[in-house]
């Protein structure tokens, strides 16, 4: 058994040990390292010594790993691995807003975002993004990204969350819609209407309609109609065509500009929190609190 409270390892002995283990031979390993292959064998004994682990078995053609050589391959490559990460955060964080940014966020987030780059890539020329882009994203695992934008509070102690906005979901549609099937007056009134939705969500609409909306659960609507979309940039573009009624984020922009109308202007809106969601060997650095600035300002045309 490792007992981890009495060992000093020696970073360069693993790193010698990861190579031999990838090669399976001494000789082409020392020669990799630029060491001799008596030194690497001395280091390799030393090292299972150390751990008090079998770590090769000896062949014609090298040496190859056991199998608690190879668990032990596995926590090398950890450790080696996290410390070359943290290195790395630990030198921006003293350093200029630079580097790759990995960010996770839905469809409606992402396309948000990318409408708005182009302000914050003359600011920071050396910084770059990779941007995916989900339906809706609820969690956020370290490994998915460097940072998340998530529709819901992490219950990870190891993740920093920052309130953004509450973005705002009411019932629109387009003048020109209305102008030719007429306003409803009552949730009841949609049944005549072309209601767009998510596709396989019909049920999710509803609750939006009823309980979101209205705060009345026991009322059960039915649709006459409805055209399903897979993401909310899909209903969007739909809204503004003049294909029906639906559930959109509040877009001041929209209405300014008398492209969409509230349907029910006197019903309060539903309100979905997102966060900025990053791990917490993240704070500090200035690429991530640089997006975060940038949030923060491309956000505000979404909230009330």
């Amino acid at each position: 058994m490792l007992k981890s409270s009495q060992m000093d390892f020696n970073l360069s002995r693993l790193r010698s040990f990861m190579v031999v283990a990838r090669l399976g031979n001494l000789s082409a390993a020392a020669r990799e390292l630029g060491t001799t292959q008596p030194n690497l064998g001395r280091q390799m004994t030393a090292l299972a010594k150390e751990v008090e682990l079998e770590l090769f078995v000896r062949h014609s053609r090298g040496v190859e790993l056991t199998e608690q050589g190879k668990e032990f391959f596995e926590v090398c490559q950890d450790i080696v691995g996290q410390l070359a990460q943290r290195r790395d955060i630990i030198r921006e964080k003293s350093s200029e807003v630079q580097g790759k940014l990995r960010i996770l966020t839905g469809v409606g987030s992402g396309q948000i975002i990318l409408d708005h780059l182009h302000t914050l890539l003359p600011k920071f020329p050396k910084l770059c993004f990779e941007i995916s882009s989900v339906a809706d994203v609820f969690e956020f695992k370290i490994g998915d990204a460097d940072v998340g934008i998530i529709l819901s509070p992490s219950s990870d102690p190891d993740m920093i969350q920052h309130h953004l906005f509450d973005m705002e979901m009411k019932i629109y549609a387009s003048p020109d819609y209305l102008k030719e099937h007429g306003s409803p007056r009552t949730l009841e009134d949609l049944y005549y209407h072309n209601m767009i939705v998510y596709k396989a969500e019909t049920q999710e609409i509803t609750q939006s309609i009823n309980t979101h909306l209205t705060g009345d659960t026991t009322k059960d609507l039915q649709y006459n109609n409805l055209i399903q979309v897979n993401n909310g940039i899909a209903l969007r573009k739909a809204l503004l065509n003049g294909l029906g009624i639906g559930n959109l984020w509040y877009e001041k922009d929209l209405l300014d500009q008398n492209l969409l109308v509230d349907v029910f202007p006197d019903m309060p809106g539903r309100k979905i929190p997102y966060y900025y969601t990053y791990h917490r060997r993240l704070d500090g650095t200035p690429k991530v609190k640089a997006f975060h600035d940038f949030l923060n300002d491309i956000y505000k045309p979404f909230q009330p």
